[in-house]
């Protein structure tokens, strides 16, 4: 099957890698190899591939920046396709009209330059603006759910595109409706608003030292491991409280900055990783009754 899939590739002019060590692509640098990994770099090419691939049955996966996504050590038999070269976009009046494959970082960078404010407290997420929208990303107070105003779509159920507003999309905390398999995101649009740009600059400027102040930035991690327990405390605090800090299996360790992050010292393991937020919850639970649930997905 992966004959015609690499054939179809080159007919479309879709770049492609095989047996990718996904450590080469992952933040944590963890993970086995992917027996073939797209890269289409426009969004009728990304279609084209989500089209044939549904046609064929074939086992697919997509994935942005990979920030919130632990590879497993097996590796990948079916096709990643990625997205970060679909990463154009532009700006009319307090609108932002992007793709899915551009960083929300670079993002909100150009939307400081530009005057507009909205994506200030996002600015240090290393993710794909899809993968954003895909898991309603947020930081310090605010999600990405609060900018969308759209979104356009592939739903391979029906080979149709489709434009949703944010109400169509369900967002809830980590939560969008294209996590309950709404369909592939492709572009969205995002209302800003219009300030000072010294204003928006300053406001970036304090996330990001916080974040530095806070945060194991700089280290191997794929972020927060756990959401935050609904009307409970912070799972990084529950965590702490259960003196988990410098906690470690394998080459995979708790933070000894924020209880929150898991971080690969060199050489851990997905395994590593998953039996240390397994022992982590359990000793959440023992302690606070409170079971914590990973914000990090599994491949």
């Amino acid at each position: 099957m992966l004959e015609y899939v690499k054939e179809f590739l080159k007919m479309n002019d879709v770049e492609y890698r095989e047996t990718v060590n996904l450590k080469s692509l992952s933040p944590i640098r963890i993970g086995g190899n992917a027996k073939i990994v797209a890269y289409p770099d426009s969004a009728l090419k990304f279609i084209r591939v989500l089209r044939f691939l549904g046609i064929l049955k074939c086992k697919y996966r997509i994935l942005g920046r990979m920030s919130n996504v632990l590879p497993s050590d097996n590796g990948y038999d079916g096709v990643i396709i990625k997205t970060d070269r679909i990463r154009k976009f532009y700006v009319t009046s307090n609108t932002l009209y992007t793709y899915c494959g551009i960083t929300t970082a670079i993002l909100a960078g150009e939307m400081c330059r530009a005057g507009l404010s909205g994506l200030e407290e996002l600015c240090g997420i290393p993710g794909s603006i899809g993968g954003a929208i895909f898991g309603n990303a947020g930081a310090f107070g605010r999600e990405i759910a609060d900018a969308v105003s759209e979104v356009t779509f592939y739903s391979p159920s029906d080979d149709c595109v489709y434009t949703a507003t944010a109400g169509e999309i369900d967002f809830s905390y980590r939560n969008s409706g294209f996590k309950r398999g709404l369909g592939h995101i492709i572009s969205a649009r995002l209302n800003l608003t219009h300030s000072d740009k010294d204003l928006v600059a300053a406001r970036m400027k304090n996330v990001k030292e916080k974040r530095e102040r806070t945060q194991p930035v700089g280290e191997l991690s794929l972020g927060s491991t756990f959401k935050r327990p609904r009307g409970e405390l912070p799972a990084a605090k529950m965590l702490d409280e259960c003196g988990l800090k410098g906690c470690s299996i394998g080459a995979a360790e708790i933070s000894k900055k924020h209880a929150g992050f898991i971080i690969n010292r060199g050489g851990a393991s997905a395994e590593d990783y998953i039996a240390l937020s397994d022992y982590a919850s359990n000793k959440v639970y023992e302690k606070f009754g409170v079971r914590l649930e990973r914000e990090v997905e599994l491949l």
